[in-house]
């Protein structure tokens, strides 16, 4: 039957990701993330969250399927439990291909990074989200802990511009990144890998990628550098735009 259905009866991966948002009381405004699933370690000693092991294996479906979780789980306790087929629907949204199997492999993925739990709804998966640390602890919402926190708008679903599907998943890491810190920031790519287990090739794609869809905007002042080939370097701060500017960086106490 629904292979004879008329496609303007069948939601679309758009529809689908709009309806999600809307159960999960997301029309507007950002979904808060622990900045400790970005970085984490103190000021002197910062270490990689679990966005690096994400990144590290090359698991955008990983990352979009996290992202819109966060946004549907929006009230106690913290969970969604739709069919996988509604997933896979939703995740096309985001650029990537999957069906019910791959939604499946995903939440066990994301579940032995310690970010989410599964259980039995009826016959369908239930996903409860963890604190985004990868430590397994149950999950609060940051402001009402106190806990540091970026905020990802809503428009990155929903704006036009439709963020999700365009940016790839070093662009998409890089966003996290960004939104964690207050504008505006330096960022050595050759860091990026200490301070977020991020490659710096896959730190300055990102940072790349970004700037040629206009989210980033960087300002390079030189400064003297006694062994440099010139005798001068140049120091690059970037400063996020349009629907990503600092107003969404969330508690900026870092």
């Amino acid at each position: 039957m629904l292979q004879g259905m008329h496609p303007k009866y069948v939601a679309t991966p758009k529809d689908t990701v709009k309806a999600l948002l809307k159960s999960g009381n997301r029309r507007r405004g950002g979904v808060p993330l622990r900045k400790t699933f970005v970085q984490q370690g103190s000021r002197t000693s910062p270490e990689p969250g679990p966005l690096a092991s994400l990144v590290h294996n090359g698991d955008q479906r990983g990352l979009d399927t996290y992202l819109l979780l966060k946004a549907v789980a929006s009230a106690p306790p913290f969970n969604s439990h739709r069919s996988a087929a509604v997933w896979a629907r939703a995740l096309r949204h985001t650029g990537v291909s999957a069906d019910e199997q791959t939604v499946s492999r995903i939440w066990r993925r994301l579940e032995k990074l310690g970010l989410v739990t599964r259980s039995k709804h009826g016959r369908l998966a239930n996903i409860t989200l963890l604190n985004e640390d990868g430590s397994g602890e149950p999950y609060t919402l940051p402001a009402t802990a106190g806990d540091t926190y970026l905020q990802l708008p809503v428009a990155y679903w929903r704006d036009e511009n439709q963020w999700c599907s365009k940016l790839k998943l070093p662009a998409k890491a890089m966003l996290l990144v960004a939104l964690s810190l207050p504008p505006p920031f330096l960022l050595p790519v050759e860091k990026a890998p200490e301070w977020y287990g991020i490659s710096a090739d896959t730190a300055q794609r990102g940072l790349a990628s970004l700037q040629e869809h206009d989210v980033l905007k960087v300002a390079r002042t030189p400064k003297r550098a006694p062994l440099a080939p010139k005798g001068f370097t140049y120091d690059s701060r970037y400063t996020l735009q349009g629907v990503f500017y600092s107003k969404w960086s969330g508690n900026d106490d870092n």
